[in-house]
């Protein structure tokens, strides 16, 4: 008799169980598919897995709840433990849903891109690794998985991933810059020149190619407005832009009718500035300074607003004492970004000998020492500047000034 009693007790405590995993998963279901509410869902699928631990659709909405809340190691890892529960169910789950296996693959992908960025490169491949049970073949997973086995010195599999990116498509400028970028990332400056010089190549066929539809009322691409275009847009100043459509360029429309042009001619412009940009750091880190301010200035002359370009564009023209070269792209910066302290010093530099010593002592002065206070070195540069301009009260001042903090900082 207590035999059969403590078997119905087990069967009744099963059964419990079960209406409360399947009460937790209705939720979950709900949540998740009616009400889009991910937090709602998540909640259930983890009361519903600590009652169950490997249900499988469980893990799976779970999986797609933290996607949803834009939590992708803990995806990734819900996706993975519903395919260790069963794959089958799970991947039969991924392939019921209008999304996709492509869409839920990236959990996995951005999760491996976050440990590759904390240098966890074995963790970053085995969660790369699951490209192949979603059944994708996806170029930047491939490029990524690349650069993985690159930092993990398996540079045959690396170069073997590089290789049949390229199979994809050899002349798009999309998966050279890639590489090339890659490349770069790992500090392989060498190797990445010739995958920078390809993107350059075809990116600047795309850009003429859109360049000549935006311009086919005048002769030939004119540099600098189609600078002043690009600039346009992206600051989305849609009114003087579609007002130099028609004045300058003839088209009666506007921007009504040449605003998808005009999108992909700037977004061409940005991917051809973006690459010129690390073709020059490249040649920067191989201390090739004459190349590397050559393609830099190239870069903002696509990326006219990219602050970084601008900086080093007047950076490497000081290095190589080109003061009068560096002056316009230092002068556009600390216009876009006045709190640069650098630029306002670079800019001192180089007023200073280009013997313009008004404009060293507002960018010293009254611009950089407004941004840090203590800095010995520009006060020493300003007593050098008021020595040359006569003012040797002012120069004594700056002077003291300096020795009195260097003091002060040995304290």
């Amino acid at each position: 008799m207590q035999r059969k009693i403590l078997l119905i007790s087990m069967v009744v405590c099963v059964c419990l169980l079960q209406a409360d995993v399947f009460r937790y998963l209705n939720t979950a279901r709900i949540a998740y598919f009616n009400e889009k509410d991910y937090g709602r869902a998540r909640k259930a699928c983890l009361d519903g897995i600590a009652v169950e631990p490997h249900n499988v659709e469980l893990l799976s909405i779970l999986g797609g709840s933290e996607m949803g809340l834009g939590n992708w190691a803990a995806s990734a890892r819900a996706f993975e433990k519903a395919i260790a529960a069963d794959s089958s169910k799970a991947l039969e789950w991924i392939g019921r849903q209008a999304e996709g296996p492509k869409y839920y693959f990236q959990a996995f992908y951005f999760f491996g891109r976050e440990l590759y960025e904390g240098a966890q490169y074995a963790e970053a491949l085995h969660y790369l690794g699951y490209d192949n049970i979603f059944g994708i073949d996806d170029i930047n997973v491939r490029v990524l998985r690349g650069a993985t086995l690159y930092k993990l010195e398996r540079f045959d599999d690396a170069n073997d991933e590089y290789l049949s990116v390229l199979n994809f498509d050899p002349e798009n400028p999309d998966v050279n810059y890639l590489i090339a970028k890659s490349l770069f990332d790992n500090e392989d400056y060498d190797g990445c020149l010739s995958y920078f010089a390809t993107a350059v190549e075809y990116y600047t066929a795309r850009y003429e190619r859109w360049g000549r539809i935006i311009f086919q009322n005048i002769m030939g691409i004119d540099s600098l407005l189609a600078q002043k275009i690009i600039m346009m847009w992206k600051r989305g100043e849609t009114e003087q832009l579609d007002r130099l459509l028609v004045d300058s360029l003839k088209f009666a429309a506007g921007l009504s009718v040449q605003g998808p042009n005009i999108e992909q001619f700037s977004k061409t412009a940005e991917d051809l500035g973006r690459s010129y940009y690390y073709y020059g750091m490249a040649y920067y880190d191989l201390k090739d300074d004459t190349l590397a301010v050559k393609y830099m200035e190239l870069s903002v002359r696509y990326n006219p607003d990219d602050i970084d370009g601008l900086y080093y564009a007047g950076e490497m023209n000081v290095k190589l004492g080109r003061y009068a070269d560096a002056i316009p792209h230092l002068e556009r910066l600390t216009d876009l970004y006045p709190e640069d302290k650098y630029g306002w010093f670079y800019l001192g530099v180089c007023y200073t000998e280009t013997k313009q010593y008004s404009k060293a002592v507002d960018a010293y002065e009254k611009k950089f020492l407004n941004i840090d206070p203590e800095s010995i070195d520009v006060m020493n540069n300003l007593a050098y500047v008021y020595r040359e301009m006569g003012d040797n009260e002012k120069a004594l001042h700056w002077l003291i000034k300096a020795e009195e903090l260097k003091k002060k900082t040995k304290q």
